[in-house]
């Protein structure tokens, strides 16, 4: 039996209205979405601030990255094909890289101590690295993808991006015609 992302292992029935990723059937089960709602929650509150109620662009900025973070997760953990989920992921990752720039700008601003500093940026990393273990799985050619191994995204060693193109096909007047040849009227 091949399990998909979706399948009920304990009663072996597939579900085509949800998706499971190691057991859990809703993005909010999620450790990664569960931690990314806690650091869009803690953002929130850095966003009541004075400090940042005056830098309006900063608050906006961090915000959207804080609330991408959670939103791409969970639209990822929704689509049905591994490649749309991995550019969610993605998304997600970028966001919070993102956010955590806006937390170094945020703390060289004296808006935010060295300790909330450091709780933030731990909290940030390990979002990371649960996004980047999620991303691992879902990688073309990795033996943990089930995409890879039920649909075969496998890359073929002998055969190139550009195998049958040669390097102007196509772009040139005067292809098709030898060096001492006249142009065409119609290449003119």
């Amino acid at each position: 039996m091949v399990l998909r992302p979706w399948s009920d292992v304990s009663s072996g029935i597939e579900h085509a209205d949800c998706r499971c990723v190691a057991g859990v059937y809703r993005f909010e089960d999620l450790r990664v979405w569960q931690a990314a709602k806690q650091q869009c929650d803690r953002v929130g509150v850095l966003l009541k601030q004075p400090a940042f109620q005056r830098d309006r662009e900063m608050s906006e900025q961090m915000n959207d990255a804080a609330l991408s973070v959670m939103f791409n997760i969970s639209e990822g953990f929704l689509r049905r094909r591994d490649k749309e989920t991995l550019q969610f992921l993605r998304y997600a990752f970028a966001s919070n890289g993102e956010l955590k720039s806006g937390y170094y700008a945020a703390a060289g601003r004296d808006y935010l101590s060295a300790a909330e500093m450091e709780d933030l940026i731990r909290l940030n990393e390990s979002i990371a690295k649960m996004l980047r273990r999620w991303q691992a799985t879902l990688e073309p050619g990795d033996s943990r993808s089930s995409r890879n191994r039920d649909q075969g995204w496998t890359k073929d060693p002998a055969r190139t991006k550009d195998q049958a193109r040669t390097k102007d096909q196509g772009r040139t007047k005067d292809q098709g015609r030898t060096k001492n040849e006249a142009p065409r009227p119609k290449d003119q």
